[in-house]
């Protein structure tokens, strides 16, 4: 419980009002008197105030105890009895239908499957066929994936390579602005003695300044080159100034990586925010190979074959026998690939290197059915054996791969900047927005080619329009998660092969890729998945594409033998949900084979099941409408004085025992809520849920469910024998009397939306306006009404009075303490007096 004394400590002693407030007191030293008693007694009108605050506070504590004790089990009733995750909703009558166990039985019960029971006779003859999905495959072959051979672009590796030993990145502070400058490993700043190229270095800092961008005083997006100048002297030393008169300052921020190694006051330069810094121009910024074959020896790569992937290592790469280093590259490459994955029976390699002669290139080809890719992590090696651009190859489609590197403009157009272009110093162009365009405003990318953009269409369905920066598995997860294209499509590297797939099945669901979209643009999906299609749009029927189909069975239904058709394999006969999983006993015309080979069906309910769930359902109920009843309907107690019990104080529990405590305060608790009206509604709204009027009623009470009266109490009485035969031979009813809704039709509410729309009242813990009691109490399932309700802001407003009066009954201590010790001095002062007087006198 809440102490009274919790906010002013042991009301016995005096540090119950003085306090640290109050340390220095003189009490009664020389007067005699005990002041502290004295003040207490003066102050004990503020004492009761607060003591009086602090148990209205308590019983407002109690109250929202036994408010939110009522709506967790409204809130636990609902979620257990009403909720589609409850595996007792007696709200859905799919509760009741899986408690039906339908058995099959026939020469062919193994090819059907079922669940539920059927208000008619029904007897399943034979399957035709059975539904199945549209499928179209299609060749990735258009998209570069060979298959069996992963292919790269044109190299030659006589050329001789230039590394740069100036890797890495320049930081200048302009203002509070910052740029950063990458310098790759394949820039070449050196002269012909391989030291610093002054001269190149400027003109490559003056490059990349012009490719950053910086604010201007007047807010303005430009250039940083515009902005930041650079001077580079011949002994290396890098001056940075601003062009623009007023500007900010500039200065180093930092360098990275080999760069770092190069600037040879690196560390003053950035501490003292200089704007001077010297290069080292007596070492070699670049390492020299005679041919990039050269440059591969020693360089490992990464390579996986049917999933396991292995790191091989190239040996010294030298020419032999009048070879090309291209030759000699491939004898290395093929020697390190056997090496990791060794040779196939036959001593035939399991990748095989190939050296393509016109135009020069690599390729690895293997087995159809094997997958394989190789790549490296080191800067440039891949490009320099692959192709430039490309630091992977692969057997199989990479749909990493964006839809530029695949596709280029095929199936795009170019796309326009915003507003008219802008003619830069520099001669090139930019649209409003900043961004790279041609003299006509068509985006471009730093190297000058066009960006694209593509549409893509599948069913009449616009999945997206697309940039050449997007990935192509961007696209695919796109048109898997659109729900209106209602087409799955998966990528194969095995078989290297695109599949369509409609979600659902029948006839109906075609797949359609037409060659324009709606809006008259070229459909992009036409050109990624290859597909042929006719004048509507709909991929021609060939080897790759298997049209959707509908089930169609015979069955016979209260004795009328009828074929069906339908678009799916699990089909509803009135109630009894049939899953057809193979075909049987129906020729290719439609007609019987043999008539007594037919599969019929036996249900049973299993009542236990459903009679469990409803048993509990009452005792949780009966539970729940007796607090309800007793929380409003109980008076509050008088102790042998006449008086109420009130909460107790700390001086009232320090003569008590724990047990003692426990049974007054339970004394003290009943009828806390005593003509509460909101409860007494809520009583009499649980009453009538569960005593409909009418027909309703009397079927409740047919099937064992009926009320009973005692005290003022109405609870719910079961009989268990009544409801189980009533599941043996009208389990629908019993299933309609629980589940039915006026929301949904019916002309009545069942049980569980009579009850439901009580609970909802009253209990609700979502949406803008909660329940009647989750506003007043809050709840523990609803975060938003625990932090606010009505009950919270009674107490804070308590809590603020409380902090009010306890100001109050200090400052009234701060004032008689000064008076007392004031008399204490005074009196102190007159004895030392009197003495003085005395000793004079002898």
């Amino acid at each position: 419980m809440a102490s009274i004394s919790s906010l002013l400590g042991s009301s016995s002693s005096s540090s119950s009002i003085y306090g640290s407030r109050n340390s220095n007191i003189i009490s009664g030293l020389a007067s005699g008197l005990d002041t502290e008693s004295m003040i207490e007694g003066m102050v004990e009108s503020y004492k009761q105030k607060i003591l009086g605050l602090q148990q209205d506070r308590t019983k407002l504590q109690w109250q929202q105890d036994a408010y939110q004790s009522i709506s967790n089990k409204l809130v636990e009733f609902s979620r257990k009895y009403m909720s589609y995750n409850s595996t007792t909703n007696l709200f859905s009558a799919s509760f009741f239908n899986n408690s039906v166990i339908t058995t099959p039985k026939g020469k062919y019960a193994d090819l059907v499957t079922a669940s539920g029971k059927s208000s008619s006779q029904v007897v399943l003859n034979g399957v035709k066929q059975l539904a199945t999905t549209s499928r179209y495959s299609s060749s990735a072959v258009s998209l570069g994936a060979q298959g069996t051979v992963a292919k790269g672009d044109h190299v030659d590796l006589s050329t001789p390579m230039t590394l740069s030993k100036m890797s890495g990145s320049l930081a200048i502070a302009y203002g509070n602005q910052n740029v950063v400058l990458d310098f790759g490993e394949t820039e070449d700043f050196s002269n012909a003695d391989g030291t610093l190229d002054t001269a190149k270095f400027q003109k490559a800092l003056e490059e990349k300044l012009s490719e950053q961008k910086l604010k201007n005083q007047d807010g303005d997006e430009v250039s940083a080159s515009e902005l930041i100048g650079v001077n580079v002297s011949a002994d290396g030393t890098v001056t940075l100034s601003n062009k623009d008169s007023g500007g900010d300052s500039v200065y180093i921020k930092g360098a990275s990586g080999d760069f770092a190694g190069m600037v040879s006051d690196l560390t003053s330069a950035v501490s003292g925010q200089e704007s001077e810094f010297t290069m080292k121009t007596d070492v070699e910024v670049a390492d020299h190979y005679a041919s990039k074959a050269e440059y591969l020896s020693g360089k490992t790569f990464s390579v996986t074959l049917n999933g396991q992937t292995k790191t091989i290592t190239l040996g010294e790469i030298s020419r032999k026998n009048g070879q090309t280093w291209s030759e000699a590259t491939k004898d290395a490459v093929q020697q390190a690939i056997d090496g990791a994955f060794g040779k196939k029976e036959d001593g035939s390699s399991r990748v095989e290197v190939q050296l393509v002669s016109d135009p020069n290139s690599f390729a690895f080809k293997v087995q159809e059915g094997d997958t394989f890719s190789i790549r490296s992590t080191e800067t440039g090696v891949g490009e320099i054996l692959f192709g430039e651009g490309n630091d992977q190859l692969t057997s199989y489609l990479n749909v990493g791969k964006s839809l530029g590197d695949l596709l280029g403009s095929t199936g795009g157009r170019k796309i326009q900047g915003e507003g008219s272009p802008v003619l830069q110093e520099d001669g090139t162009y930019l649209d409003e927005a900043g961004n790279k365009v041609d003299k006509d405003g068509y985006l471009i990318h730093d190297d000058g080619s066009y960006r694209y953009e593509y549409d893509v269409e599948i069913n009449g369905v616009k999945i997206g329009t697309y940039q050449d920066d997007t990935a192509l598995e961007t696209v695919i997860n796109d048109i898997n998660s659109n729900s209106s294209a209602g087409v799955n499509v998966t990528y194969s590297k095995l078989t290297n092969e695109f599949v369509l797939t409609a979600k659902q099945t029948g006839a109906a669901q075609q797949i359609r890729i037409g060659e324009q979209t709606a809006d008259g643009t070229e459909n992009l999906a036409a050109k990624l998945f290859g597909a042929t299609v006719d004048e509507n749009g709909d991929v021609i029927q060939s080897e790759n594409y298997t049209s959707g189909q509908d089930a169609v069975f015979v069955a016979t239904v209260n004795g009328k033998t009828t074929t069906y058709t339908r678009s799916t394999n699990s089909v509803d006969l009135d109630g009894l949900t049939v899953t057809l999983d193979g075909t049987f006993n129906v020729n290719e015309e439609g007609n019987l084979i043999d008539e007594n080979e037919s599969v019929t069906f036996s249900s049973k309910t299993d009542t236990d099941t459903i009679v469990d769930a409803i048993k509990q359902m009452v005792e949780d109920y009966n539970a729940m409408v007796t607090e309800v009843k007793k929380a409003y309907s109980d008076m509050p107690l008088q102790q042998s004085n006449g008086s109420g019990y009130e909460p107790l104080t700390a001086e009232d529990e320090a003569d008590m025992s724990e047990s003692e405590i426990k049974a007054y305060e339970e004394k003290a608790k009943t009828g806390i809520l005593f003509m509460d009206r909101d409860l007494s509604s809520l009583y009499s709204a649980l009453r009538s849920a569960v005593v409909p009027s009418g027909s309703d009623g009397s079927y409740l009470r047919s099937i064992g469910i009926e009320t009973s009266y005692e005290d003022g109490l109405t609870t719910i009485n079961l009989d268990e024998e009544a409801l189980r035969q009533a599941l043996e031979s009208d389990l629908d009813g019993v299933k309609n009397a629980f589940t039915k809704s006026k929301e949904y039709g019916s002309s009545t509410d069942g049980l569980m939306a009579s009850i439901q729309k009580v609970t909802d009242r009253y209990a609700a813990t979502t949406g803008a306006v909660k329940g009647i009691l989750i506003e007043k109490a809050g709840s523990q399932y609803s975060p938003t009404a625990a932090l606010d309700n009505e009950m919270l802001n009674k107490m804070e407003e308590i809590d603020s009075q409380i902090s009010k009066w306890q100001s109050k009954m200090s400052d009234k201590v701060d004032y008689y303490t000064n008076k007392f010790t004031q008399l204490e001095m005074l009196i102190n002062q007159m004895n030392s007096q009197s003495s003085a007087l005395a000793g004079l006198t002898g």
